[in-house]
């Protein structure tokens, strides 16, 4: 009984609207202070002692401006990521249904041949058949699927 109540869902949406909103104006904020910077720099003469710290600093603070102007234009980087992670894991979930339904194909289809096989040996000789050997396939290595089937398989080269 771990279910959000409507009061707790409208509170984690207001929280997720006020931190996107929050991270949208600093990232504006941020914009203006490195055009700022920029327009201060073009005015002021820098000092050749100062010149190799400014250059680091200018570095970094462009270095960031991509994630910043995705963030103002509404994507989050982390927004992505976050879905990157939902796809793979949904591929993984994916491939292990694909191979949960590959096996029980196999299972399926020796079971078919083997009540084929036991259809067969009762017509063939009615109830004189105690004794015999009627099943033949009785492991997974002997079944032989149809191509339409096999062609799910991985390859095993």
């Amino acid at each position: 009984m771990n279910e959000l109540t409507p009061k707790s869902r409208s509170e984690k949406e207001l929280t997720r609207v006020e931190k996107a909103r929050r991270g949208w104006w600093f990232s504006v904020v941020f914009m203006v202070l490195v055009v700022g910077l920029v327009l201060f720099l073009t005015y002021v003469e820098i000092v050749e002692k100062n010149r190799d710290v400014l250059v680091g600093i200018l570095g970094v603070v462009t270095g960031s401006i991509s994630s910043m102007l995705a963030i103002a234009s509404g994507r989050d980087p982390s927004e992505v990521e976050e879905l990157k992670d939902k796809l793979s894991s949904a591929n993984a979930d994916r491939a292990a249904l694909i191979g949960r339904l590959r096996d029980a194909q196999i299972q399926m289809q020796l079971l078919r041949e083997q009540q084929s096989e036991l259809q067969q040996a009762m017509i063939d000789k009615l109830s004189l058949f105690s004794g015999d050997q009627v099943i033949k396939t009785r492991d997974e290595s002997e079944v032989v699927l149809h191509p339409s089937v096999a062609e799910w398989l991985p390859n095993r080269d």
